[in-house]
């Protein structure tokens, strides 16, 4: 079983976007930000390129044997001048789309320009949080934000690096609760053309395979304790809860989909759904705690 993903273009985006927010009028707002962010990385990810990664072959099968995780996610290489002429336009998405977006923007903004972050130090603060929260406290504005805005501006260096260490996993990746690269829980899930299902990294987007009848945190496979629900609405996508850990996993079959897939798009565009499972009393499994890391 491939993990291979199919190859997502600037005008398969644009279209998705542009259907979605025309089924979903409440979404203008998050997908006026989203829409053109994802343009702006694919776009970026063309003119990326990241260090080649030092891979000690030894150390890759040792954490992979005792079902570590690859790599921390601090330690993906970045190539500092592409993330840094990304994270000025995401910056510049943002004053355009909203209040609490805009303040942030600015703020970012003009510590780029007063040398406060400078291109070439950026990584002090691509995926650190600790760093992150202490310049959101010296910038006056909301942590979660800014790092929002570093992840976003990281995110084609992450996926160029994670692709490198994807050809040195094992054949067997199936049924890993968290991202078999970087440690990471799962953004969404997806049912293919054939019916099974795979889940997608939130952070580097590396795709994986779970059984479809068990709770991909604790496998659980009792069907008494798993229990879904869905909206006829919207029959691209239904949300399966797990009773025993009381996570859930948001999955979209894609043979109901009239646009493409992309896994951060359709996350950000169906948050209702994660406001219904919390109504449940259910966790989304990024909210699980991360596994052990070597």
């Amino acid at each position: 079983m491939t993990n291979s993903r199919p190859i997502i273009d600037v005008a398969a985006i644009d279209a998705a976007v542009a259907r979605l927010s025309k089924q979903r009028p409440a979404y203008a707002a998050i997908l006026g930000f989203y829409g053109p962010v994802y343009r702006a990385q694919l776009e970026a990810a063309a003119k990326t390129s990241p260090p080649a990664m030092c891979i000690d072959e030894s150390h890759l099968d040792m954490q992979f044997n005792q079902d570590f995780s690859l790599i921390d996610p601090a330690a993906f290489p970045m190539d500092l001048p592409a993330a840094g002429k990304l994270l000025r336009i995401i910056c510049r998405i943002a004053v355009s789309s909203g209040e609490k977006l805009k303040d942030a923007g600015l703020a970012l903004l003009k510590a780029m320009d007063d040398g406060v972050v400078a291109d070439g130090s950026l990584d002090q603060y691509l995926l650190k949080d600790a760093q992150i929260a202490s310049l959101a406290l010296e910038l006056g504005v909301c942590a979660d934000m800014l790092g929002l805005f570093f992840q976003l501006a990281a995110r084609p260096s992450v996926e160029k690096s994670a692709r490198q260490l994807a050809d040195r996993l094992a054949d067997d990746q199936t049924d890993k609760s968290s991202c078999p690269i970087c440690g990471k829980p799962p953004l969404i899930g997806e049912l293919d053309d054939e019916g099974r299902q795979w889940l997608h990294c939130g952070l580097c987007g590396h795709r994986w395979p779970v059984r479809r009848m068990a709770c991909p945190l604790c496998s659980n496979s009792d069907s008494e304790n798993l229990s879904y629900f869905f909206s006829d609405a919207e029959p691209e996508y239904r949300v399966n809860l797990c009773g025993q850990c009381r996570h859930y996993l948001k999955v979209v079959d894609v043979r109901k989909m009239d646009r493409c897939f992309y896994a951060p798009l359709e996350q950000a565009a169906s948050l209702h759904l994660d406001m219904l499972a919390a109504e449940k009393g259910y966790h989304h499994l990024m909210e699980a705690d991360p596994p052990t890391t070597a």
